[in-house]
Parts: structure tokens; sequence; C-alpha cells
């Protein structure tokens, strides 16, 4: 199942290069992807004037995609190349600290997702077990600092559209 899912997972990931032509380079390992995206923007450090990050802005990210023994039962685990200033990023390994709760049905396409709105600010886990960055989280819990964010970015253009969507809780229905 593992072999068939990764096998998957790289298809996806080769439409949604052929979807964005010039944004994704990937290149297949045997239990890791590698994969170089453009047009990403992050934060490699806080600007010291918020209204215009300027430098401090990164726009390629050389990611790794690594795929754990019991995937897919167990998440993928992103690290970037070079470590960003956000509260989920770790500054020294680059792991990008992705989800709260896996769900086996996760893709690839939803984990760039996820990945795109980490790295623009627009999705950030504030939960301590989360944070690996907690000058960051200060930072960020400034007054003024959230009207200059998120960072501009061009999403993906989607393989499968409900990856970019942000889905809403599940109804529950009650028994009686």
């Amino acid at each position: 199942m593992r072999a068939r899912r990764i096998e998957n997972e790289w298809l996806l990931l080769e439409a949604l290069q052929q979807a964005n032509p010039g944004r994704l380079q990937l290149t297949r390992h045997p239990d890791s992807f590698a994969i170089t995206a453009t047009h990403l923007p992050a934060l490699l450090e806080a600007p010291a004037n918020p209204a215009n990050p300027g430098a401090a802005i990164h726009h390629t990210h050389h990611l790794r995609v690594t795929f754990p023994r019991y995937y897919p039962s167990m998440p993928v685990e992103v690290y970037l190349d070079t470590p960003v200033f956000h509260p989920n990023v770790h500054p020294d390994t680059g792991f990008v600290c992705l989800w709260t709760k896996h769900r086996i049905q996760t893709t690839l396409e939803q984990t760039l997702s996820q990945l795109q709105r980490v790295l623009n600010w627009t999705l950030l886990n504030t939960d301590p077990e989360h944070v690996m960055q907690p000058a960051a989280l200060l930072w960020y819990q400034q007054p003024n600092i959230r009207e200059h964010l998120p960072l501009a970015s061009t999403p993906f253009v989607p393989v499968h559209a409900e990856a970019w969507q942000t889905a809403p809780p599940p109804l529950r229905r009650r028994l009686s």
C-alpha cells in the first residue's frame, strides 16, 4: 500500500508541475521527493520595517518531503533547506509543522497548499507543542504586524480544486 500511494503522490506532483509551468522542479528518491518551488514568498527573518519587508523575503524554496515507514498512516514530513522565520518552522532543521491532526487521505497537493499558507502567514498554529520559533510568535503578536500580513503570493493552479479550499469541520449527527 505504501509503495502504491507514494507512486500516486508522484503522479499527482507531476500533474501539479504541468499545471504550474516553471514553478515546481521535482526529483524523486526512494523514500523522499525533492521539490524546488518558486514564487512562494516567506520571511527569512523578522523585517526591521514590517510595512516594507524587502530583503527579508525569500521566494524560492528547496523542499524535502520524506515518507515515514508507516506512510500513509503517518504524515509526510516536509523540510525547508533554508529555514524561514515562522513559528511553525524549526530554525535549525527546517522541519515544517503542518498538521494538528493527520488524515490518511491527505495528499501532497494538500500538503503544498498548507505549506503555502504557512509561508505567507495565513496559517499559524499557536499551540505551544507546534511552536518551534517562539521569537517569531512574539513578533507576530506585536501590534500592527498583522496589517502587513499575509505576504502576497500567487496560489498554485490546482489539479484537484478541493485541495486548495479550507474544509469546514464535518457535521456530526447527534444520536439519540
